[in-house]
């Protein structure tokens, strides 16, 4: 059912000269690959947020980007207490979902899904279930089952040859979110070869996560963020909004910025995280209908009410493009989108929900 009030998408031209537009914060999708990280046991570094008095932070390394948890309390030892159990609580889900440990339960379930099943914790059975319903609601176009494309396109990069339209063929027959069966405390794969990566969704969940353990230790307020993508909780002190920076391009100062309440701002986007094939650039982001990269969206943003699901969808409708994706996230209570879309001119395009757009200061 789509929201009260039939909205149309705001298409705004883009300034004449900016060739793409980076999309929020200085983001990433999914996990890029292991990076030195500091230790579950390393002792917590809390400090005060630069001129926010009452506001304190921790950074860290996480599923190969950086993390921030900004929370409010009343001194550094208060706020550790806070922060400590978030940490440990996100530092969890990737021992259970990163692709890059031989012993997480993602990795146990690319090993032996078929014909399995393989025994998964409730909280990434809960992940693949959220998967399947964004991969539902986006038609296919969102598919943690993509993995084999992923490592098909990274052997072309290594190579310096694109696939063949036969290889690709041969390879999509091995994806596809309806073969993963998810059941009780397990999974398994209907087809042998298959697997999994969770880059697309488990960051959004260890976002999600980590706020339900900040509430739970008694924060009021707070802001976690890991690789750009976030979700605020309460209201900052002496304000009744976050201010999110949009930043227009890399090489342009000018900003746009979002007033938002408690939710989630997650981007995906291919300005920031793209491979070569011989001379040719390509996104990270693959269209697992058609196993290849996409090539008109550079960056597509989403505010929803979790990071889950804010996740999930922006990778979606990176794939779907401008018109899909405004369709599928109206259908959706609380979500908001701006799709930016490469024109064949070489300039770009902003689409907005009428919804997003309210939420830019000044508007």
């Amino acid at each position: 059912m789509e929201k009260a009030g039939h909205r149309r998408a705001v298409v705004l031209a883009a300034l004449a000269g900016v060739a793409a537009l980076a999309g929020i914060l200085a983001l990433a999708a999914g996990w890029t690959g292991p990076r030195p990280a500091a230790g579950s046991n390393e002792r917590m570094h809390v400090r005060t947020r630069a001129g926010r008095p009452g506001r304190f932070e921790t950074s860290f390394q996480v599923m190969g980007t950086d993390a921030r948890f900004e929370v409010a309390a009343p001194d550094a030892r208060a706020a550790e207490r806070l922060l400590a159990p978030a940490v440990a609580h996100t530092r969890q889900v990737e021992a259970r979902m990163s692709t890059y440990r031989p012993d997480s339960e993602v990795s146990r379930l690319n090993r032996h899904g078929h014909p399995g099943p393989v025994p998964v914790s409730e909280e990434t059975e809960a992940v693949l279930l959220r998967a399947a319903d964004v991969s539902r609601r986006a038609g296919g176009a969102f598919d943690v089952t993509y993995a084999p494309l992923r490592t098909l396109w990274r052997t072309a990069a290594a190579r310096g040859v694109p696939p063949t339209p036969d290889q690709i063929e041969r390879v999509r027959a091995l994806v596809g979110w309806e073969k993963l069966r998810v059941e009780p405390g397990g999974a398994r794969f209907a087809v042998p070869g298959m697997e999994i990566d969770l880059g697309g969704i488990a960051k959004g969940y260890a976002i999600d996560r980590a706020v339900e353990a900040l509430q739970a230790a008694g924060a009021a307020s707070g802001l976690v963020d890991i690789g750009g993508d976030l979700r605020t909780f309460g209201t900052p002190p002496a304000s009744g909004h976050w201010a999110i920076r949009v930043r227009r391009a890399p090489d342009v100062a000018e900003e746009w910025v979002l007033r938002v309440g408690a939710c989630a701002v997650t981007t995906s986007g291919d300005y920031a995280r793209w491979f070569r094939v011989g001379d040719r650039h390509y996104s990270h982001i693959i269209d697992p209908r058609n196993g290849r990269p996409v090539g008109n969206v550079p960056s597509a943003t989403v505010v929803a009410p979790d990071a889950t699901l804010a996740d999930g969808l922006a990778t979606a409708i990176s794939v779907l493009g401008p018109a899909e994706g405004v369709r599928l996230v109206d259908a959706l209570p609380g979500a908001e989108c701006m799709i930016l879309e490469r024109r064949p001119d070489g300039g770009v395009e902003v689409h907005m929900s009428t919804g997003f757009a309210l939420l830019l200061e000044g508007s």
